[in-house]
């Protein structure tokens, strides 16, 4: 089981948060690639509900875990201190399984619960299949249950990459090699969703892994100061520039993160490309 705690609040300053509600589309692709979803309430900001959250609701996919804050500080430092403490309270009950989602670019934590480190960034540009809004969850799900198999390998892909890059030493190739893995998943997902769910979108997705004090050096040395890069191909098909890009930057982290989780923030950005 894999969950993910969702913001659909951007930050746009420090006092300043912009709040939409939960994207259909990004609720969409939630839904297609994670096995449960938590919508944090808290006394800081307050959403309404809408028919798609009921729904999965009630279906036993998406809950709402209910934070209490302290009201010391700026707002935004408050709201995503919320996102937090719901990650930890997940986690303490089901370890290394849930992470952290938002909906920009970058990823934003409060200064008092985050570090700046070197980490790992995997970027999949315009290289996400995902249903549209006009797709019913309903069908999201019966697709899910139909291809579960292909569903659940790249799952496991993206759940081995901290693995597979550590085993890959300093070897480019290695690397190369299991992105094209990756890619041939993408393909195979992007096949099936166009035979089973008809409109279909290509969405962003930043991953961060967090590699750890030991194998740090060995790791930021086998991605190098240059960022790899590899086109991908069902993008390129259809006229959208696509790729996956691996790289080693001074990442934002929280402080705290459970062991067992490596990939602890998934980051579903900018618009996506119709096809």
């Amino acid at each position: 089981m894999r969950g993910i705690v969702i913001s659909p609040v951007k930050i746009t300053g420090k006092n300043s948060i912009t709040v939409n509600g939960i994207d259909p589309i990004k609720l969409r692709q939630y839904l297609l690639y994670w096995d449960k979803i938590d919508f944090p309430q808290s006394n800081i900001i307050g959403f309404g509900s809408s028919p798609d959250v009921e729904y999965l609701q009630n279906v036993g996919i998406l809950k709402q875990t209910r934070i209490q804050i302290l009201l010391n500080g700026e707002l935004t430092d408050l709201y995503l201190k919320g996102q937090l403490q719901a990650l930890k309270l997940n986690n303490e009950a089901e370890k290394g399984c849930w992470t952290l989602g938002q909906e920009n670019i970058d990823l934003v934590l409060p200064k008092s619960d985050s570090v700046m480190e070197k980490g790992v960034e995997l970027n999949l540009y315009n290289s996400l299949p995902i249903p549209s809004a006009d797709v019913s969850l309903e069908d999201i799900l019966l697709f899910k249950e139909k291809r579960k198999e292909e569903l659940l390998e790249f799952r496991f892909l993206m759940d081995n990459f901290y693995q597979e890059l550590l085993k890959s030493g300093d070897s480019e190739r290695a690397m190369a090699t299991y992105i094209q893995r990756i890619e041939k998943q993408i393909d195979a997902l992007d096949k099936t969703m166009k035979e089973s769910v008809k409109s279909t979108l290509w969405g962003n997705l930043k991953v961060r892994f967090d590699v750890g004090e030991i194998m740090k050096n060995m790791v930021i040395g086998a991605v190098s100061a240059n960022a790899l890069n590899w086109p991908v191909a069902a993008g390129a098909a259809v006229g959208i520039a696509s790729s996956i890009k691996l790289s080693s930057e001074v990442l934002v982290k929280p402080k705290s993160i459970p062991t067992d989780l490596k990939d602890y923030a998934y980051l579903y950005y900018a618009k996506n490309e119709l096809r």
